[in-house]
């Protein structure tokens, strides 16, 4: 059997605290382009994980008119970024320590990679990425798994596992026929848990233990 040597991570919400940053640019946004209309948290919860083309579709048909809704979003998004983000606890530390036992990392995200570089060079963890494929790098995005088969083909690896805060994540990582794993503080907990992820942290001191477990468990 195949030993892990492949971790692939969701951005926003899995290694980036940005959950509530993007909840408010999205009432933000939409106050200024869906007026009259008042959405509750429930509501933009779920607008959470599509790419922002695919949420303001479902409010202006007009494709000039969502480019301009995602061209505010980002400044908008951007005003408060770096001030209103924090990364999760010993998500760096947990980053450095896989990539120093060997393993090959990857980061699948449903924003452009653009917009989720200042994030990435700010908490200084660009550079532990093997391959990071962003919106623009497919033609359908999480739950459809070209996004992790596209991380996937980056480099030779055996056995992966997609680490995600979302049922977007999960079902990529199961379509593309790889391990996936559920993070306890997500919004979506119990979507997630609905779908039995093969692993569950609560914490990111618990995801090398885990896969150190399942290594020795394949040997």
């Amino acid at each position: 059997m195949q030993r892990i040597d492949t971790v692939l991570f969701d951005l926003d919400g899995t290694l980036v605290d940005s959950i509530r940053l993007i909840a408010d640019t999205l009432v933000k946004t939409l106050k200024e382009y869906v007026p009259g209309r008042t959405f509750t948290s429930a509501e933009i919860e779920l607008m959470i994980g599509p790419p922002l083309a695919v949420t303001f579709a479902k409010f202006r048909p007009e494709a000039d008119v969502i480019q301009t809704m995602i061209e505010r979003y980002r400044v908008i998004y951007k005003t408060d970024e770096l001030n209103s983000i924090s990364l999760y606890p010993g998500a760096a530390e947990t980053l450095l320590a896989l990539k120093r036992r060997g393993f090959r990392l990857g980061l699948v995200t449903s924003k452009f990679t653009e917009s989720a570089m200042p994030s990435l060079r700010h908490f200084a963890i660009d550079r532990l990425f093997d391959v990071i494929i962003g919106l623009e790098s497919v033609t359908r995005h999480k739950p459809h798994p070209e996004p992790v088969e596209k991380a996937l083909s980056a480099f030779a690896h055996g056995e992966a596992v997609m680490v995600g805060d979302t049922e977007s994540d999960l079902l990529a990582g199961k379509a593309a026929k790889i391990l996936t794993c559920g993070v306890a503080w997500s919004f979506q907990h119990a979507a997630l848990a609905a779908l039995h992820p093969d692993f569950w942290i609560h914490d990111y001191a618990e995801l090398i233990t885990a896969i150190e477990q399942y290594n020795m468990r394949e040997e």
